[in-house]
């Protein structure tokens, strides 16, 4: 996988000084195994064709969504292994493991590209609500937009902010997310005329996705297209 290549020196040596570790449970693994053997047998990836293209469920739900995004990339359903992971990530301070679960979503990006190498211009993180980001001390979505920056050769940018504080969305229904975010996100200018690439750690309803992509466009981004870690599954394949 010729663009995973890019990153091969600064693993090996980050090997030397941060032992590889399973992103789901902390144990050690090899410096080119994502998950350790047991929770490997845990992994839900979404097989070849069963997910929309562009709002990336099954069934499809652009018709509700009217998703302003062109594509859905998903490395793994949001169950077993990756969810255990993503919580350690995200409220247990492994910052780490981003190394591990960014190499896994580069992976499932469309090889080649594009023509010229580069179907992107941009890599954009979605933001945190700053006072939750200043009690974490990252955003995992930053954290993972630039592994993935870093082995597709595409810079990164942090080109959006949270302009208004906003609740958690995990309590709130599919209507209430989407009021809740509405008009929550600013975009740099720098977006302009840019193929940008949104990065987010879990994608539920699409909600944030949306309005985050809203924002890019309003910026005048060329277009936008989403990569997450994972997608809520809303039925079994």
């Amino acid at each position: 996988m010729k663009h995973l290549k890019k990153g091969g020196a600064k693993d090996a040596l980050l090997s030397l000084f941060f032992p590889p570790c399973c992103p789901s449970c902390g144990r050690s693994v090899g410096r080119e195994e994502n998950f350790c053997p047991e929770c490997s047998r845990e992994l839900y990836i979404p097989l070849p064709g069963k997910l929309c293209p562009r709002c990336g469920k099954n069934p499809c739900i652009c018709e509700e969504l009217a998703p302003p995004y062109l594509h859905t990339w998903a490395a793994a359903y949001y169950e077993g292994a990756i969810q255990r992971a993503v919580r350690r990530f995200k409220f247990h301070s492994h910052p780490g493991s981003a190394r591990v679960l960014g190499r896994m979503m580069a992976d499932v990006l469309p090889k080649p590209l594009a023509d010229d190498g580069k179907r992107f211009d941009q890599i954009v993180p979605v933001p945190m609500r700053p006072r939750r980001e200043k009690a974490r001390g990252y955003n995992q979505a930053a954290l993972l937009a630039q592994e993935v920056s870093r082995r597709i050769g595409v810079p990164c940018q942090n080109a959006l902010k949270k302009i208004r504080d906003t609740k958690a969305q995990h309590d709130l229904t599919e209507e209430e997310r989407q009021k809740n975010l509405s008009g929550s996100f600013l975009a740099s200018p720098e977006v302009s005329g840019k193929r940008i690439l949104l990065v987010d750690d879990v994608l539920t309803t699409g909600s944030t996705a949306k309005e985050a992509a809203r924002a890019l466009l309003a910026a005048e981004a060329e277009s936008v297209d989403v990569l997450v870690l994972s997608i809520t599954r809303l039925k079994k394949d």
